[in-house]
């Protein structure tokens, strides 16, 4: 129980909070984003996984541009079955997107309330971690499926 109250302090330092505090950060996150999932809905070459081209295993996030690529288009079972992260992620992404956009003082309050939504709750890294955990049992028990699906 000690090691669990240990551990709460840091799971609730606000992740999400710190990344929206940089205005520059959302327009690149956002630009960069856009870019890629316009090159991918076109056929166009898109970014590819570094990890899985230097490692030979797919990452936590392969599949991803795909997934999203597919609940922008309302294919939702396609996204799900490509990455159960897609409508976080993709929620995550207009997230920070539009907190870049806002006005100073709205991003302010938006900032703060993404904060204390935080410290309350540990869900960004609650989810952090659980992604990880997605990945491994992907990797582990569905690993043929998991690597031909990002091919």
């Amino acid at each position: 129980m000690n090691r669990l109250a240990a551990a709460l302090p840091r799971l609730s330092t606000p992740v999400l909070a710190q990344l929206l505090e940089r205005r520059a950060t959302g327009w690149v996150i956002g630009a960069a984003a856009l870019a890629h999932l316009v090159l991918m809905r076109f056929d166009l070459p898109a970014w590819q996984c570094t990890v899985r081209d230097a490692v030979g295993i797919p990452c936590p996030g392969c599949g991803l541009s795909r997934a999203i690529t597919a609940l922008v288009h309302g294919q939702w079972r396609d996204a799900l079955t490509l990455h159960a992260f897609a409508p976080v992620i993709l929620a995550g992404l207009v997230l920070v997107t539009g907190m870049a956009l806002l006005p100073e003082a709205a991003r302010r309050r938006g900032i703060s309330a993404v904060a204390r939504f935080e410290q309350r709750t540990g869900l960004t890294a609650l989810l952090l971690l659980t992604l990880v955990g997605y990945w491994l049992t992907r990797l582990i028990f569905f690993r043929s499926a998991f690597i031909d699906s990002t091919r």
